[in-house]
């Protein structure tokens, strides 16, 4: 707390390493504290809860076709695809919920889907994940930069976006979404966004918009399988949601509004973010002056780490199962030490901007996914995870078998 709201210290110059050029700053990656205010100010319309709703139908278009999709795979007899020891088709879910979060921020953030689902294979979430594999490698090896050259598929592609939403702005077709509000500030005379400026925020979204979410998903349906009494309180929780559903269609999307208060759902989503954050290596920042921090004398300069990963698993805390998937310990009103340290989200001025944007997003594709299928884990999976900015699945497979409950 002392780190990141009390003395709301930078974030250390280090981070300038994982910047596609360590002299441009993204939201993410700024050091300077004007400019993140600046920066986050500008965006900051695009990330109200306000307009945050607006995106629901988005969101739902491209949930329908990740549902479909898969009950297309589990109404399959098809010799050409795998089955599980019940006679289940087999599916990758890891990869179909990583392609559905990508295509809702090309929906939502950047004018259209990218249709990775319907397509079942595109190189946008591998050339992602390599990116941020270089950025890392280029951030804890400065010296091999010159040799990591940056893969210009991922420029080629954004660069693509741009021109087509530029094309269409000539129309007076415009937007309200991320992209339109930079390309809105590159036009304005004071201190507007340079094109690689806008280039690189975007590649940035991307990756913020698509790889933390999907890995929240896919961690919550591996420990509810791991756990099928917690899977089965919250399946029961769903019932109630059935008779607001219409009976007409073979897939039932809900709406965010009958999600966001269902407590057993919110306790499992808290209870998987605190075991599973986005930040496992830790946050960075970066002493001003001589600090005093848990009764240490920090010198000025020093990078010191909030390392949200011990606090979201310390014993004193959380108590003896801190290590174990316990949603319960999140339905207790009364339990304001143990919401007080979680920082899944981070804390303070660099608290996460898409907070809201993330929420509605597993809400609606961890509820819609148990609400139509059953799942059956695979057994003797590799399921260690690899962290290269974000964390993720090593194998970027989660096996499951899956059953329509329809």
């Amino acid at each position: 707390m002392q780190i990141l709201i009390n003395d709301n210290l930078p974030k250390s110059d280090s981070i300038a390493g994982i910047r596609s050029d360590p002299n441009f700053p993204t939201l993410f990656s700024a050091t300077d504290k004007p400019f993140h205010q600046k920066r986050r100010k500008l965006l900051s319309s695009a990330f109200s809860i306000k307009y945050i709703a607006t995106l629901e139908p988005l969101m739902r278009s491209c949930t329908n076709v990740l549902l479909q999709k898969v009950l297309s795979l589990a109404n399959s007899n098809s010799k050409s695809i795998d089955y599980d020891v019940n006679g289940l088709p087999i599916l990758n879910i890891y990869e179909i919920v990583q392609a559905c979060t990508f295509d809702i921020i090309g929906e939502t953030a950047f004018g259209g889907s990218f249709n990775i689902v319907e397509k079942g294979n595109h190189p946008l979430p591998e050339k992602v994940f390599l990116e941020l594999k270089r950025r890392v490698m280029c951030h804890t090896f400065p010296y091999l930069r010159s040799f990591m050259k940056k893969d210009n598929w991922i420029d080629e592609f954004v660069s693509k976006i741009i021109k087509e939403r530029r094309e269409l702005n000539i129309n007076d077709k415009k937007r309200k979404d991320i992209l339109q509000i930079l390309l809105d500030s590159s036009e304005k005379v004071d201190d507007p966004l340079t094109e690689f400026e806008i280039q690189d925020q975007i590649i940035e979204f991307l990756i913020a918009g698509s790889d933390t979410s999907s890995l929240t998903i896919n961690m919550a349906l591996i420990m509810l399988l791991c756990h099928p009494e917690k899977l089965e309180k919250l399946i029961a929780e769903f019932d109630s949601l059935k008779q607001s559903l219409s009976d007409n269609s073979s897939i039932l999307i809900p709406s965010h509004d009958s999600l966001k208060n269902l407590k057993y759902l919110n306790a499992v989503i808290h209870e998987t973010l605190r075991l599973f954050p986005a930040s496992i290596g830790g946050i960075l920042r970066q002493t001003t002056k001589d600090t005093v921090i848990d009764g240490y004398l920090i010198p000025k300069n020093t990078t010191v780490s909030a390392s949200i990963w011990s606090i979201h698993k310390s014993k004193e805390i959380w108590g003896p199962d801190a290590n174990d998937f316990v949603p319960e310990r999140w339905l207790n009103p009364e339990n304001s030490q143990v919401k007080g340290a979680f920082y899944a989200f981070g804390a303070g001025s660099r608290y996460c901007i898409g907070v809201n944007f993330a929420w509605m997003e597993i809400r609606l594709l961890l509820a819609s996914l148990l609400l139509n299928f059953s799942f059956e884990m695979v057994q003797n999976q590799d399921l260690d995870m690899v962290h290269f900015i974000t964390p993720a699945l090593k194998s970027k497979k989660f096996l499951v078998g899956v059953k329509a409950r329809c």
